[in-house]
């Protein structure tokens, strides 16, 4: 019998457990153990790598971890993950990307003759990154140890079968893959079985999943705002930081936003920070008073969107739960925002369907918009269909397991 491990950078793992909740609960429930295994010292390079990525070192809080057979590994070293990897026989889910520094892993994987997967149902869109000329080293560094190993090297590596292929590659994206199908190369290489991947499998996205589950009752309570950060790490490492006036500017004039629509539909605001900011930026964000007057929470954000009236966001992913929901959306953006971040802002608004605005001192009349946010909610279905509902009252993760239980023998 072989074990289940979730191979994972420690560094990002507290936003990785919120986001992979779901799967995670649904893997303890089917399994006698589940691993999750730390990448960091797996890595060529581990203290480039944290430069490369602008991280720092972040203390994991065992807490958000309930259950008790889901269990945390800290390889030092190669070694150690090879003496485990034996006793366990793992099969492992790959949560480590294909750019430079992960090459190692793969190598490691090979040696050692360990099957990989690769889980992706949480049903997003990808969004190209805009490096500012200020910024060059981290531009030449994001451009040949991520962008060009991710989409060249690593891929030529396995075509060549130095790196080893995923066996199974579980995806939402159905629209994605029925176009890589038809593009010249990327058809030809699926037909043959070429691609990162041996096999596709199309399943639920994690969103429809907590639709089945009934977890959330639906209500619509609040005006759930969920915050994008000017000074996050993404954002230091394409431009730097943005200075304090700036940030003030863009706050006052959302908190004015917030503070009319909350008067209007006599709803209060909750802000949702996003899962992956650590709890010193976190405590940071809320003495700093830029959207005081409303409950700031963390690690609660679908349980929100569930009981919204409305909702409001810039370009996080979390906005694809609002959708199913059928939710009433505002998409956000203001001049006091980056490049990438004014891009972004774009991505969900055209791919969902619902409407984006510029909030400073941006004037509406209440049953104009309340009006034009309700038909809003029927263009969402092209997006649903496409990225999320492929196989009606059946769970994602319910598959994957059942699927790695009768291939590889999983407990």
């Amino acid at each position: 019998m072989r074990q289940l491990a979730f191979l994972t950078s420690f560094n990002s793992l507290h936003g990785t457990l919120e986001v992979k909740r779901e799967m995670f609960d649904t893997f303890s429930k089917s399994l006698k153990e589940f691993y999750i295994i730390n990448t960091d010292n797996l890595v060529y390079w581990p203290n480039f790598k944290k430069f490369s990525y602008n991280e720092k070192d972040i203390k994991i809080n065992k807490n958000q971890i309930k259950q008790s057979n889901i269990k945390l590994f800290d390889p030092k070293n190669e070694k150690e993950f090879y003496l485990f990897s034996k006793e366990k026989k793992l099969i492992i889910i790959n949560n480590f990307g294909k750019n430079f520094f992960s090459l190692k892993i793969y190598f490691l994987l090979k040696r050692l003759n360990i099957p990989q997967v690769y889980i992706e149902n949480l049903g997003s869109i990808g969004m190209p990154v805009h490096f500012d000329n200020k910024n060059f080293v981290r531009y030449l560094n994001h451009r040949i140890f991520q962008e060009i190993f991710s989409k060249f090297i690593t891929p030529l590596l396995v075509l060549l079968r130095f790196v080893p292929r995923i066996e199974i590659h579980f995806t939402s994206k159905k629209l994605e893959l029925n176009q890589a199908k038809k593009k010249l190369i990327k058809g030809f290489l699926f037909k043959k079985k070429l691609l990162f991947a041996k096999e596709y499998k199309l399943i639920n996205s994690r969103s429809y999943d907590s639709i089945i589950e009934k977890k959330y009752s639906i209500k619509e309570k609040y005006i759930t705002h969920l915050n994008a950060e000017m000074n996050g790490r993404h954002e230091i490492e394409t431009r730097g930081y943005l200075p304090k006036n700036i940030v003030d500017r863009h706050y006052f004039h959302l908190r004015k936003f917030l503070k009319k629509l909350s008067k209007d539909f006599r709803k209060p605001v909750i802000v949702c920070l996003h899962p992956s900011i650590n709890s010193r930026e976190v405590k940071k964000f809320r003495k700093s008073g830029l959207l005081r007057g409303f409950k700031i929470v963390q690690y609660k954000t679908k349980e929100y969107i569930y009981k919204s009236f409305l909702v409001t966001t810039f370009d996080t992913s979390a906005i694809v739960d609002a959708a199913i929901l059928k939710k009433r959306i505002i998409g956000l953006w203001s001049k006091y925002m980056d490049v990438n971040q004014i891009k972004h802002s774009k991505t969900y608004p055209s791919k969902i369907g619902f409407s984006r605005i510029n909030f400073e001192d941006f004037k509406y009349n209440k049953s104009q918009l309340l009006d034009l946010l309700n038909k809003n909610k029927k263009k969402y279905s092209f997006f649903l269909k496409n990225y999320h509902i492929h196989k009606k009252k059946l769970k994602g993760s319910d598959e994957i397991i059942n699927i790695l239980k009768r291939k590889y023998k999983i407990s």
